[in-house]
């Protein structure tokens, strides 16, 4: 049906819808509460160490800039958290249409495992962590993943096309398939033309491998380390890695309105996707997602030393100090 569907003209492309799962039901394990209700600032405490080894600035953070746009393509956002849905400029729900999209347990075991509700809460942590590294940054919220952290190929286009319609120029997607997806190729290089780049979580195999659509060249691929750089023992490797960065124990906002924990690259993810979009904000004029890709591969620090095995594997770790001077100079 596939081949003579396409073959017909009555298709650009025809696949099976694959499965899009968040990379932490293979590894890292499941976040948690820590039993407390904080702001940002709380957080960002709980964090400094992680945000010291990445040099993020409280008053770099603090600058004033242009409006720039983050997607970010997930479980959605908790309603107990009204601080981050101050941010939202845009939301969608592509997983139950018409309705928001909430980051609440929904009693789902869409995985099959007999563990419900395993992603509660994910979207959100992803939100947060980006909200403590970019606190000037405005998300576009795309519910693309259910309660049990599962989505597909078509959610995920989905969110991606929202996406470039709200004028984000970020987009964070801490979810990802073993197999290649070649739809996801293809929308990526309409992506890559409308200006938004792609950051996605590498995967928590423990493998030389990353997931799609962290595999896909135009796609930011994120792996994790720990707090002295070497590699988190779940992430995923691969020498078409761009970036790492903390991946381990992070502390964020929580869907039950608390504060959780999770370990996983994807939260190294939006540390560099946040990153960037704040550094943005302080250029006066738009980069190519190509030309983002460049300086965030050389405006890193070099994480060898402390990964003899994966030399070359990980990319460099997040340098928002560095970061920032390469965008606002342009190289």
């Amino acid at each position: 049906i596939q081949v003579r569907m396409v073959s017909e003209g009555r298709a650009i492309w025809c696949e099976d819808d694959a499965q899009v799962i968040m990379p932490e039901h293979s590894g890292a394990g499941k976040g948690s509460t820590i039993s407390a209700v904080g702001d940002r600032s709380t957080l960002q405490g709980l964090n400094s160490t992680f945000l010291r080894q990445i040099q993020w600035s409280s008053s770099l953070a603090a600058t004033s800039g242009r409006r720039v746009k983050l997607a970010i393509l997930d479980t959605g956002i908790s309603p107990q958290q009204p601080a981050l849905w101050a941010k939202v400029s845009a939301s969608m729900n592509a997983i139950e249409g018409g309705q928001p999209p909430h980051d609440v347990a929904r009693g789902r075991d869409t995985s099959g495992n007999g563990r419900p509700d395993e992603a509660v809460g994910h979207g959100t942590m992803v939100a947060g962590l980006v909200d403590q590294v970019g606190p000037q940054v405005q998300l576009v919220i795309a519910r693309v993943a259910d309660s049990d952290g599962v989505a597909t190929a078509w959610t995920i286009i989905e969110g991606l096309a929202f996406a470039v319609n709200q004028g984000a120029e970020v987009a964070n997607v801490s979810l990802g398939a073993i197999q290649r997806i070649p739809a996801l190729s293809d929308v990526l290089d309409w992506t890559e033309q409308r200006g938004l780049l792609v950051v996605a979580a590498i995967g928590n195999n423990g493998q030389r491998r990353s997931l799609s659509p962290a595999t896909i060249s135009k796609v930011v691929s994120v792996a994790g380390v720990q707090s002295g750089d070497a590699k988190a023992s779940f992430s995923n490797w691969e020498g078409k890695t761009l970036a790492c960065a903390p991946a381990s124990g992070l502390k964020s906002f929580w869907w039950d309105g608390t504060l959780g924990v999770w370990s996983g690259t994807s939260f190294a993810a939006p540390l560099v996707s946040g990153a960037i979009a704040d550094c943005l904000r302080r250029r006066t004029t738009r980069l190519t997602p190509d030309a983002i890709r460049k300086l965030l591969r050389n405006a890193g620090d070099d994480v060898n030393a402390q990964n003899r095995s994966y030399r070359d594997q990980l990319g460099r770790r997040l340098n928002i100090a560095k970061l920032d001077d390469a965008i606002r100079r342009g190289r």
